[in-house]
């Protein structure tokens, strides 16, 4: 791992702010549907499509004890913080989807078997069909928590945030995410963190930072306005051949 720009953060474990994983499997399904238009509504068929995916989530509970949540996700905007990553992928010629994922439905299971097998059920299956039948292109993941800040709450709307991570060299991809995580703590506001690793092969992605803030102006004002973002958080990742693709999300 190499460091740039040590003295404008200090990692989450100098801060005393991370803690052991959980035991927790997750799906993460994720889907291209239409561009999010920060001051435009959805399309009709776009609307119609999120109720009836909201629909089918809310059946999965019952259907599986093992299903602690299932929940919907709405893209509303593509940080510009995109722009090293796509520099990078370009300049190495990284075969790697170029996250734009509009929807994401992200099921909690009480462990990873239980979420691979319900992957595999004719329930879930539904669900993804549904999303391949209507969008451009769709990644699905089962996935694990290899460390975390504290869990991702999602009682209440808020502003989500999936980081889709493409690493060159996986080995210190974690390492670059506990180090570049001591920024948004210290600068943004951030308390929560529950980044998702692959646990099989195949996925686009190695790592899908999850995090949340209450509300939009606790965040923008870092992405936009501090400079630190671009010369400690993202010259981190690119020093470091790693493609940060991040997307915020509400709830659906």
């Amino acid at each position: 791992m190499e460091i740039v720009n040590p003295h404008l953060a200090h990692s989450i474990r100098e801060q005393g702010m991370i803690i052991p994983p959980n035991s927790f499997g997750y799906i993460h399904l994720a889907a291209e549907i239409e561009l999010p238009r920060p001051f435009f509504s959805n399309s009709p068929a776009k609307k119609a499509l999120l109720s009836e995916l909201k629909i089918l989530c809310n059946e999965l509970k019952p259907a599986f004890p093992a299903v602690q949540r299932a929940d919907l996700f709405d893209a509303f905007i593509i940080p510009p913080g995109t722009n090293p990553g796509m520099e990078l992928i370009e300049r190495k010629g990284y075969d790697v989807h170029i996250a734009k994922f509009d929807i994401v439905i992200l099921v909690e299971c009480t462990s990873v078997n239980d979420a691979l097998a319900i992957r595999d059920s004719s329930e879930f299956k539904k669900i993804q069909q549904l999303l391949e039948k209507k969008s451009k292109y769709t990644h699905l993941m089962v996935a694990k928590n290899p460390n975390r800040i504290d869990e991702v709450s999602k009682e209440t709307n808020g502003i989500f945030l999936f980081n889709y991570f493409y690493a060159e060299d996986t080995s210190t991809l974690l390492d670059v995410w506990e180090y570049t995580a001591g920024w948004w703590t210290a600068k943004a506001n951030l308390t929560n963190s529950t980044p998702i690793q692959p646990v099989e092969n195949g996925s686009q992605y190695n790592l899908i930072n999850h995090c949340r803030w209450d509300k939009l102006i606790h965040v923008l004002p870092s992405i936009v306005l501090k400079p630190s973002l671009k010369s400690f958080v993202l010259k981190n990742f690119t020093v470091n051949n790693i493609v940060a693709m991040p997307v915020l999300y509400h709830l659906a």
